[in-house]
């Protein structure tokens, strides 16, 4: 099983998801989309019932309408440290951004049986803060109670934690679940995002706004290793519509512009349509979309991050398009500590830069290589 995550503006995201969905299963494939709540406005372009089980719209193509939520009280019931109080699941509050973490990581489990998963993942922010939420989960329990297993294991930060373990208010077994629910977090994220089980195609707004926003948001999902395999540019308006002749103009130089920044990425062209839509529409919608090529994923690329070890350390990341002045480094302990515009990652490095209280980036076309400075 393949998935397909697509993000970008709601509405046209649902429809790139859609045609998609549609045209991989008019090729005979087993296909899912699936809706991330609340809004479902996928289930509004097909005129179907938000249903919280998936329901056939052809034979070879299912819609789900997934409440992230709903995992929430079985994802904490896995977690919950032996012998704690008896929290129920819906008492936890709600960290922005992991109900959708949660969904988008259990969709392996929740999609057998299906040759490609397509989900409307909704805005870029959204999915973009989800990704980080690890990370701060680990910042978080290092500082107050140090890493003792898993990635970013130190004994040095259990000694300069805030609550030395001796000290702890609490029962052993549970600073125990808070550790293992750490790693389980990082484990979650890195199988999500592997190229070979899951790419993303990205829905371009066709103008400037949108494009200024994409050289922001496609460098940083690269950055927390989900990589970009295609860009959806649209709804376009119909070429000749009388006056709007500055819109079609800005909406030509903005696809051309974004095939020059990402060349190795195919810019489909996706034309705007009404709604509601039949799958036989959408099919054909679909078969436009991809100029009568396969809607299928590529091969999985590279992983969008590398690291060597010694003795050349390095660590290796695939941001295409980012602006220079959108981009930031910071040495953090163990942690290179990267922005890319709003967003961070708190990447762990590799043995041989550990340690380390100087290192050297270079840009190497769309990569940046960090590795110790000599």
């Amino acid at each position: 099983m393949q998935t397909l995550i697509f993000t970008g503006p709601f509405g046209a995201n649902a429809l790139a998801t859609a045609q998609t969905a549609a045209a991989a299963a008019a090729t005979a494939a087993r296909v899912l989309m699936i809706s991330v709540g609340p809004a479902h406005p996928l289930a509004t372009l097909v005129d179907k019932p938000a249903l919280p089980e998936p329901q056939a719209l052809s034979p070879q193509l299912d819609l789900w309408c997934l409440e992230p939520l709903n995992g929430l009280t079985d994802a904490w019931e896995l977690l919950r440290p032996a012998g704690s109080p008896p929290i129920a699941g819906d008492e936890l509050p709600i960290v922005p951004g992991s109900d959708l973490f949660l969904a988008v990581t259990q969709l392996s489990k929740l999609a057998q049986g299906y040759d490609l998963v397509c989900v409307d993942a909704g805005p870029p922010e959204l999915l973009l803060r989800s990704l980080g939420i690890p990370d701060s989960f680990r910042w978080l329990v290092r500082l107050l109670i140090g890493l003792d297993r898993g990635p970013g294991r130190s004994h040095a930060s259990v000694a300069r934690a805030i609550i030395p373990a001796g000290m702890l208010p609490i029962p052993g077994e549970w600073t125990g679940g808070i550790q293992q629910a750490r790693v389980a977090f990082e484990r979650l994220r890195d199988e999500m995002v592997a190229p070979s089980a899951t790419q993303v195609r990205y829905v371009l707004p066709p103008d400037r706004a949108g494009l200024a926003e994409a050289r922001v948001n496609i460098p940083a999902f690269q950055l927390f290793g989900l990589a970009i395999e295609r860009l959806v540019a649209g709804p376009l308006l119909p070429p000749g519509t009388p006056g709007l002749e500055a819109l079609l103009a800005e909406q030509a130089a903005v696809i051309n512009e974004a095939g020059t920044i990402w060349p190795g990425r195919t810019v489909c062209r996706m034309a705007a349509s009404p709604t509601a839509l039949s799958f036989e529409q959408l099919a054909h919608l679909g078969s436009q979309l991809y100029a009568n090529a396969s809607p299928l994923p590529n091969p999985p690329p590279p992983s969008p991050i590398t690291m060597t070890e010694p003795p050349d350390a390095s660590v290796i990341l695939d941001l295409p398009g980012v602006p220079r002045e959108a981009l930031g480094l910071t040495l953090s302990g163990d942690e290179l500590i990267v922005r890319v515009g709003p967003y961070r990652r708190h990447l762990l490095l590799p043995e041989g830069l550990r340690g380390m209280t100087a290192i050297k980036a270079a840009r190497q076309g769309e990569k940046l290589v960090i590795s110790q400075r000599r």
